[in-house]
């Protein structure tokens, strides 16, 4: 093993001792990054509990539109709403989560065509990153976004298993 050589003519021990310190944090960031890797997910509000899908299910966000309310429809299906030219099933994860219900200021357009589905939300709070989890796939995960902030991860295939009947999943 060959080891670097460092220039060093006009340097002074602390020069020399900070470059070594800011090569090794690069290098530990590096191999941190191979041993543990990440998602980008949109974080959201729903009942006061910080919930967040991952980015790339996600269409777009846009603010709440007029609701066309569709009667004798589930709990979880709040009513139609146009988007961009386009009929979109709006449902509320509340309801199937079990949270509770506030006033949603804002939807979720995932990327599901066949039928279109968008999600209320009572606001959207960013992007964040969180560490992936080998085990398989379940409805809701608790996940760690660093600095001891959580929140709870939604997968959104097992979420549209709970909204719409299996014929209606086409998508």
């Amino acid at each position: 093993m060959t080891a670097l050589t460092i220039i060093a003519d006009g340097l002074d021990d602390a020069v020399i001792a900070a470059v070594l310190r800011d090569r090794q944090r690069r290098v530990a960031q590096a191999s941190d990054t191979a041993a543990h890797p990440t998602e980008t997910l949109l974080a959201f509000d729903l009942g006061g509990i910080a919930h967040a899908l991952p980015i790339g299910d996600v269409r777009a966000v846009a603010a709440l539109p007029l609701v066309s309310r569709v009667p004798q429809t589930p709990g979880t299906l709040l009513g139609l709403v146009a988007w961009r030219g386009a009929v979109v099933n709006l449902f509320a994860p509340a309801a199937a989560l079990g949270r509770e219900a506030t006033a949603a200021g804002a939807m979720i357009v995932l990327r599901h065509d066949a039928p279109r589905i968008a999600l209320a939300v009572d606001r959207l709070l960013g992007v964040v990153t969180a560490g992936v989890d080998p085990a398989p796939p379940t409805l809701t995960r608790l996940v760690d976004t660093g600095g001891g902030d959580r929140l709870t991860r939604i997968d959104p295939a097992q979420l549209i298993d709970h909204l719409l009947p299996k014929r209606l999943q086409e998508g």
